[in-house]
Order: structure tokens, then C-alpha cells, then sequence
């Protein structure tokens, strides 16, 4: 799609890491020597793979987190200029400082995927740095969670100061992930749009897509809107007005490659809702990209389809 002049970015803020993934013919048994299918290195980390696929969506996408200068990050700048994502206003680190890195188990026989990660000493993005972008050429604005409340917080005040004065007012989404950190929880009060995860739901006892959005709807602002995806249930979501809405799963012919369903969920949401279209109509493509996505390895396929 080719994007208009001017047009303003959707800016993804959080994690970047290297993901290195061993794909098996079935989940290895421990303390065993066992061959693989093939390798490979691929970008990971939540809203870099948001900006991506916001970026194959149409969007002028841009991604802001922390960057090393190793190795592994310079094949990591190079895979986002690939997909035309732009990362000029990453905070970028000092030699010490390490790529974080995830290896990946793909059980070919089901599409599931393990993650063991390395977090190594990248640093989050920090309220200062953050203070150096022009919040004028943004008109959403999406945060995955992390654990430093106190520079998020400044983060999402910045933008809700900004919001007081501007004519275009930025959009703010929010992806609550990890599961044992209710101290992000304090977040949700300044975003239009709260993503909660099945993993995170599962550790507070929230047994279905529906008991998700009204339980957390309670925690947001007047207007918001809350979404939960379900695996192979759907995804559901919920508004202050309380209008319920849900979408089936829409799975591929063959299961092949799970890894980053959610983060494609959530930009295909996002991207939906950037375009002016309604929450029902929002969440079903995002079950529908990612579920196109669950057939393929990667994601790369998704540039060639119109949605």
C-alpha cells in the first residue's frame, strides 16, 4: 500500500530482542540429543513485531525502545528497514550493554511455540528520552508494559497532557501481557484501548474472554474500550457503553508457527480502529490476520494480502 504524504505514524514502544528459533517435529524430551528441522534468526519482542505488522498493514509505522550496537543488533536494524519501519528516535545504548535474546521451540506437529528468554542488561526507554519526540506526527500512540511503572506513567501523562491543548489527540493503547506484575495494572487509567492477555487472565482466575473485558473495563476511563484474545476462542471486547463484542477464530488450513499471533492480533486491531472502523469490525480482523499469520512461518507472508 502506498502511504500518503503527510500522513501521520503509529508509534509501537517497547521491547526489541533477537529471537533464535529451532523448529522440532515434536517438543524435545529433556536430558535427550535430538535433530531439528531447520533454524533461523528472526526480530522478536512485542511491539517490534506490532510495528511490523502495522507497517505490512499500510501504516506508517514506527518503533521506539531500547537498542544495542552488538551484533545482534545491527541484523535487527536491518530486518526493520526491511519492512519500512522507522527507528531514528530509539534510545540507542553503549557498548556494554547486550541485544536481549529468546531461543524459540516450534513444535511443528501443533504450531506451539516455547520461549526461553535472556533478558542480558537493556535498559528500558526512559521518560527523558522519550520527551525528545514531536508528539505532533503521531496519531496513535501503542505501549506494551513493561516494568518501569514510574518512567510508563510519565510516559502515558505526557501524551494525556498533550491530548489537552491538540487538535488531532493521539490515541493510546496499551498491551498488558505478563502475568504477576498488577503494578501495571496503574496504567490501564490512561489508555482509549487496553489489550489483556490470555496468560495474564489465566493468573488472576478470569476463565473466559467475556469475564476479561468486564472485569478490567471497571479499571478504565470513560470512552475506553477493552480487548481480550483467546487463543482459539476469539477475542472479545467491551466498551464503557456496554456493547460486548465477540469474533470467532479464523484458523488456517495447516497450523504451522504461532510465534507473534498476539502482537499481529494487536496491530491488526489497532490498525482497523486507525481506519475508522467499529470494535466488532476491529477485533475480527485481528483474528483474521492473525490467524492467517498461524499458517506460515513468520510473518512476512502477510505483505502480499490485501485485507
Amino acid at each position: 500500500m502506498e502511504l500518503e504524504t503527510g500522513q501521520k505514524k503509529v508509534l509501537s514502544l517497547g521491547m526489541l530482542c533477537l529471537d533464535i528459533v529451532t523448529v522440532c517435529d515434536s517438543y524435545p524430551k529433556e536430558d535427550t540429543d535430538k535433530r531439528v528441522l531447520d533454524y533461523y534468526w528472526q526480530r522478536g519482542g512485542n511491539a517490534s513485531t506490532t510495528s511490523t505488522v502495522l507497517a505490512m498493514l499500510g501504516e506508517r509505522s514506527e518503533f521506539m525502545g531500547a537498542m544495542a550496537t552488538d551484533l545482534e543488533s545491527n541484523f535487527l536494524r536491518d530486518n526493520l528497514k526491511s519492512y519500512g519501519v522507522v527507528f531514528d528516535d530509539a534510545m540507542v545504548c553503549g557498548p556494554e550493554v547486550h541485544t536481549p535474546v529468546s531461543m524459540v521451540i516450534i513444535n511443528q506437529s501443533n504450531g506451539s511455540r516455547t520461549i526461553l528468554h535472556c533478558a542480558k542488561n537493556l535498559p528500558e526507554v526512559n521518560f527523558s528520552h522519550f520527551q525528545t519526540l514531536d508528539l505532533s506526527q503521531y496519531k496513535w500512540i501503542h505501549i506494551e508494559a513493561r516494568p518501569a511503572v514510574q518512567a510508563y506513567t510519565q510516559i502515558m501523562l505526557r501524551v494525556v497532557q498533550y491530548n489537552e491543548t491538540a487538535v488531532d489527540k493521539i490515541k493510546v493503547s496499551l498491551e498488558l501481557e505478563k502475568p504477576g506484575r498488577p503494578e501495571l495494572d496503574s496504567l490501564i487509567q490512561y489508555a482509549d484501548v487496553v489489550f489483556i492477555s490470555k496468560e495474564k487472565a489465566d493468573d488472576e482466575r478470569l476463565f473466559s474472554k467475556e469475564d476479561v473485558v468486564r472485569a478490567y473495563i471497571k479499571k478504565c476511563k470513560a470512552g475506553a474500550v477493552v480487548v481480550c484474545a483467546w487463543g482459539d476462542e476469539g477475542a472479545a471486547a467491551l466498551s464503557g457503553d456496554g456493547l460486548l463484542c465477540t469474533s470467532p477464530v479464523f484458523p488456517p488450513e495447516t497450523l504451522v508457527d504461532t510465534l507473534g499471533a498476539g502482537d499481529t492480533f494487536n496491530a491488526a486491531t489497532v490498525f482497523a480502529l486507525c481506519q475508522g472502523r467499529s470494535v466488532q469490525e476491529a477485533i475480527s480482523l485481528g483474528c483474521k490476520v492473525a490467524g492467517t499469520k498461524c499458517g506460515m512461518k513468520g510473518n512476512n507472508g502477510l505483505r502480499d494480502i490485501i485485507w
